[in-house]
């Protein structure tokens, strides 16, 4: 809930968001989402608990 130095604390309640089941379009979602001016990378890991599946994947800005 605004800016400050330091950041403030999170204020009220939390948002209910989807979350696709593709790695890559919840990695395209996050990495939009983002600030343009502050985004440097992005780590995003899916891990399927039923089989045991772990898919990783890192979006770097300058790559």
């Amino acid at each position: 809930m605004g800016d400050g130095n330091p950041l403030p604390s999170f204020e009220g309640e939390p948002k209910l968001v989807g979350i696709p089941n593709d790695i890559d379009e919840f990695t395209d979602g996050l990495w939009n989402a983002l600030n343009e001016d502050n985004k440097v990378s992005l780590f995003v890991r899916f891990i399927d608990l039923e089989m045991g599946e772990v898919k990783s994947k890192i979006v770097n800005k300058n790559a």
